[in-house]
């Protein structure tokens, strides 16, 4: 009788690969349950800008001789600087080869590719303990009971802002000890995410003093390297959006604007409100005539931000139901309406954003991932599709009843609030973790608060903002455990460099 004995490398490789199937499947286990990507009512607006960009650039013949596409520009003297051109353009081109549900898949290997430079850059501070498949898998596996699964399946770009603080949490922890190819890897990841959405942008800004402090605080060799690929991925970041206004005004002749959300969460607050109550009317001041439109109704309802900016009935309706130019003027204005409303009400500017970011923090229901009827209609109108193409966007089956979110709702707020702890906990005990791994888990709940700051300040409190970070906490709390449990070496030192 002949005795087969496996080695531990054959062991180990076939660990492996189970591992790596298991986190694969669970990441997409939303997709391949609905049957279908999961689809918001902005992913036509997405679709629709990213076509009428590639019909710029590879004009479509039509039957008739002339040129022209599904999409078409709007006919008015504006352009929405607000959604990303490159995450458009991305999802068009995927629509125009039928490949539209691929888009999840995208998704999928960006979130590994960060799981996995996090690992292989983190294993240096364990002194080689850990494995990487497993550093890469386990924390991922984990955070697939929560949100994880639902963004990866979201045709949005949501996905991409809990990857960017992955890689600025990673940048600050152990960038020092990083090499060059992985600090460019990870920067350049940042600057993917950063440039897929303006509050990306914003959020990144915002991580910049926290990042500076940090290489204030640490006393070792190449503590600035983070801010200075920092600084870089925002300088970039910026550029790209002057080069996306320069581009449309010179090609198009439309002006770049961005939807005054800003404006409209601070009427909402009050701190707007009162200021123009108390300068309008006011034919120099642009949003008195936004002012003017909100008391044609007195439903209480009128007054959300999302009902002020896309609301079109008389009833609900303000800012879409105003003149476009008047609409543009309003746009191109809400900057020097948040410092006047600042300096005219400094206070109770400041403790609305600090309630927003507050209330943007206790909300994290996947609700608004699923999509409704509703919902898929405004997407198949955004978009500009034709009929045949409008069977790429579907709802699947986690839309047909809807009874099942609140229990998965509970079962994730129970899982984020026990990772939130034993996040805390670790960080405050001494001597379980190294002080590098600490700083990672510290600077990942430092960019929930800032998405929070971020959403919930400038745009308003809602499920989907919160959401699509908050399975980073599961993730962290994983992360810290295995650098916790870290102690028989597993690698050689060659596969751990």
């Amino acid at each position: 009788m002949t005795v087969t004995v496996r080695s531990d490398k054959q062991v180990w490789s076939a660990r492996a690969l189970v591992l790596v199937l298991a986190a694969v499947l669970a990441c997409l286990s939303v997709m391949l349950i609905n049957g279908e990507p999961l689809y918001y009512f902005d992913t036509g607006s997405y679709i629709r800008q990213g076509s009428v960009a590639l019909d710029s650039l590879f004009p479509p013949v039509v039957e008739d001789g002339g040129q022209g596409g599904a999409a078409t520009a709007d006919k008015d003297d504006t352009a929405t600087g607000s959604r990303s051109l490159i995450y458009g353009l991305v999802m068009a081109s995927f629509l125009r080869a039928n490949a539209l549900s691929l888009v999840p898949i995208l998704h999928l290997c960006v979130v590994f590719l960060m799981a996995w430079l996090l690992a292989k850059t983190a294993i240096r501070s364990l002194g080689g303990f850990q494995n990487i498949i497993t550093l890469t898998t386990v924390p991922l596996l984990v955070a697939a009971t929560t949100s994880l699964p639902f963004y990866i399946a979201y045709m949005m770009p949501d996905i991409f802002a809990p990857v960017m603080l992955m890689a600025i949490a990673a940048l600050t922890a152990f960038g020092p000890k990083m090499r060059i190819w992985e600090l460019l890897l990870i920067s350049g990841l940042a600057l993917l995410c950063s440039v897929l959405h303006p509050s990306h942008m914003a959020i990144a800004g915002l991580m910049i003093p926290f990042v500076i402090l940090a290489a204030l605080v640490r006393k070792m060799p190449g503590r600035w390297r983070a801010t200075v690929l920092m600084v870089a991925v925002l300088a970039l970041s910026v550029a790209e959006r002057k080069a996306f206004q320069i581009t449309v005004e010179t090609t198009t002749n439309k002006e770049v604007v961005y939807t005054p959300h800003i404006t409209a969460r601070l009427i909402v607050d009050g701190p707007g409100m009162d200021y123009l109550n108390d300068v309008c009317p006011d034919a120099e001041i642009p949003t008195c005539t936004l002012h003017e439109a909100l008391s044609w109704s007195d439903d209480p309802y009128r007054l959300t931000a999302s009902h002020i900016i896309f609301e079109r009935s008389p009833r609900l309706g303000s800012f879409r139901r105003l003149p476009k130019e008047d609409q543009k003027q309003i746009a191109l204005t809400q900057r020097d309406f948040a410092k006047d409303v600042f300096l005219s009400h400094p206070f109770a500017t400041t403790w609305a954003l600090i309630n927003n970011g507050y209330r943007q923090v206790l909300r994290d229901s996947i609700d608004m991932t699923i999509p409704s009827d509703i919902e898929l209609n405004n997407a198949h109108r955004l978009a500009g599709i034709t009929e045949t193409q409008q069977e790429l966007i579907r709802g699947g089956l986690l839309s047909v009843d809807r009874s099942w979110i609140e229990p998965i709702d509970v079962l994730h707020s129970s899982i984020y609030l026990i990772s939130f702890v034993y996040i805390v906990i670790m960080l405050l005990i001494p001597g379980r973790v190294s002080p590098d791994v600490k700083l990672f888990a510290l600077f990942i709940l430092i960019g929930i608060a800032v998405n929070a700051i971020v959403c919930g300040g400038v745009s308003q409190p809602a499920d989907r903002y919160g959401a699509r970070v908050m399975w980073l906490l599961p993730f962290s709390a994983a992360f810290l455990y295995l650098a916790r449990t870290a102690g028989t070496p597993r690698i050689s030192a060659g596969e751990a460099s």
